[in-house]
């Protein structure tokens, strides 16, 4: 720091342990995100490892060879993640930016919209265990997330998607069919 810099610091009684200490400003919501950004790559690039390790499935449409990779792909997800619980991705932090992000999205006349449509093809709450790395069931329809809600929330990869089960929002594994988390109370 030049000294004539110093000189007129201290004179205005600033210390320069101030001025050196002094840390730039970060947006707590960008620190989140990344946070969560982070946390979603973590998880990627292990079932990018595992998927690497799992018997290749060679192109078909036969469901029962769909089925069988999937859970083969989740076997090693599971023992992978053997001690994981609900909040590693959408941590207690996270969770209440996520409530915060989508709460516009479900109050007043657009958010009535929003609730009816997150219920017409939603399944029965009981047939989705919220349980981090259960298997979404293949009987439970695959309810779709309005858009308006998608656009308030980090966009995902392609081998991750958001659902909603009731007022929870799930994090599901595509590839393995996998719940990867979830949030309780997601939606008000």
């Amino acid at each position: 720091m030049n000294r004539a810099i110093a000189m007129v610091l201290l004179s205005c009684g600033v210390t320069l342990g101030a001025v050196v200490a002094q840390e730039p400003k970060v947006n707590p919501d960008a620190k989140l995100l990344l946070d969560f950004k982070k946390r979603v790559d973590g998880y990627m690039e292990m079932q990018r490892s595992l998927e690497r390790k799992a018997p290749p499935l060679k192109q078909t449409e036969d469901p029962a060879k769909i089925k069988a990779s999937q859970d083969g792909l989740a076997a090693l997800i599971r023992s992978a993640r053997a001690t994981a619980k609900q909040g590693e991705i959408f941590t207690p932090e996270i969770a209440q930016l996520f409530r915060r992000l989508m709460y516009p999205e479900t109050k007043g006349a657009q958010g009535k919209e929003t609730k009816q449509a997150i219920k017409e093809d939603a399944p029965n709450p009981k047939a989705v265990p919220l349980k981090v790395n259960a298997r979404y069931p293949d009987s439970a329809p695959l309810p779709t997330v309005p858009p308006n809600l998608l656009a308030s929330l980090p966009q995902l990869p392609d081998d991750l998607e958001y659902r909603i089960i009731g007022n929870d929002l799930i994090l599901r594994d595509v590839q393995a069919n996998v719940i990867v988390d979830y949030m309780p109370k997601a939606i008000r």
